[in-house]
């Protein structure tokens, strides 16, 4: 008998629309796969749905049962009566409530295996100064930074005198935000006010980040778990046209926005050692199922490499960069997947393991 998973995607952060097409490609080779994939809509407001999948991937309206999640009972409540149960659960929600922790938390109390990082992992690697300070304990290099809160906004200027002392460029970045959301690129120190009050739409603290001149963006896929991890091979992203790096419109709305070189050209040696600390980082935030961390190498001197940031639920479009990373290496979409829920039960079945008694 077929498993049935159950793909829940959507979302109140500004990559909602980015979810609904990672969902169509995701459901598309869970079937593919030999799965019963089960659309689970979470709209920007209001209750989720199960809507058709044939619906789903034709782009018509996301209608269907409304559900609420059934907590312990391992199942989702049909509003008018009956469940959904599904095997396990494939969360697709990019950005705030998706993959920082929040939506990992609530299917640890419904109690469904889901693939992906579990909360703790999800909600460090959503935050950019924790996954830098946890990887720097582990020994990855990161670039100088200044970290910026809410309550140090009424006195920015300290601040941005000692974001400018690093030298431009600067990189602006909220703290807990994905697919380069809110991220400005300043050049010059009258710019810099202005680019931390953006970032401070998205999110309630800023990271202010030393920038490489001409910086090469690497990107390297992981998949696994603590009891055993991989990483893909390398990619370069190459921001093509007017982008000056791998910004949201690059991502998503310019579709020559980028080139993406796979094998990154570089040394054996590099490449090695990039891998190496791809999954040596995953492995110290505590990861599980899939990851992908991204590198900067300095174009003048490829052994200055650094750690940029983990995206502990890459996107999963025909275009996304993730499943490329593994196609390249050898491992089709569908095999992913597998590899995937095989993860998340072994995962869920484990932490069931774990005593609740105090002696």
């Amino acid at each position: 008998m077929k498993k049935t998973i159950g793909v829940i995607f959507g979302g109140k952060s500004p990559e909602h629309e980015v979810s609904i097409e990672s969902a169509k490609t995701v459901c598309d080779r869970f079937e593919a796969a030999g799965f019963r994939a089960v659309p689970v809509y979470v709209p920007r407001a209001g209750a989720w749905r199960l809507p058709a999948l044939k619906d789903l991937l034709a782009g018509r309206p996301l209608k269907g049962p409304e559900i609420e999640p059934a907590l312990g009972r391992g199942c989702f409540v049909k509003k008018g009566g009956g469940t959904f149960r599904p095997d396990a659960l494939f969360p697709i929600i990019h950005g705030s409530t998706g993959e920082d922790g929040v939506l990992q938390g609530l299917l640890e109390l419904v109690g469904i295996p889901y693939t992906g990082c579990g909360v703790t992992a999800s909600a460090v690697g959503m935050d950019k100064v924790i996954s830098k300070e946890l990887a720097a304990l582990d020994g990855a290099p990161v670039l100088p930074h200044v970290v910026i809160r809410a309550h140090q906004k009424k006195d920015l200027g300290p601040l941005l005198k000692k974001a400018a002392r690093l030298g431009f460029p600067l990189f602006v970045k909220p703290v807990a935000q994905g697919s380069s959301v809110g991220i400005t690129k300043v050049k010059r120190a009258g710019d810099l006010r202005a680019a931390v009050l953006n970032a401070f739409r998205f999110d309630t603290a800023v990271i202010v980040e030393k920038g490489i001149d001409r910086a090469r963006e690497i990107v390297c896929g992981v998949l696994g778990s603590h009891e055993g991890a991989r990483a893909s091979v390398c990619g370069e992203v190459v921001p093509k046209g007017a982008h000056e790096f791998y910004d949201y419109e690059a991502k998503y709305l310019d579709d020559n926005g980028m080139e993406l070189r796979l094998p990154a050209p570089l040394a054996p040696a590099t490449a090695a050692r990039l891998r190496e600390l791809a999954v040596r980082i995953f492995l110290a935030l505590g990861g599980s199922g899939l990851a992908r961390v991204d590198f900067l190498v300095d174009p003048k001197d490829e052994r200055r490499v650094f750690f940029c940031e983990i995206n502990t639920l890459p996107g999963f479009t025909s275009h996304s960069l993730y499943p490329r990373l593994w196609a390249r290496t050898g491992l089709k979409p569908e095999a992913v997947l597998k590899r995937l829920v095989v993860i998340a039960e072994r995962s869920m079945a484990a932490r069931r393991r774990l005593t609740t008694a105090r002696k």
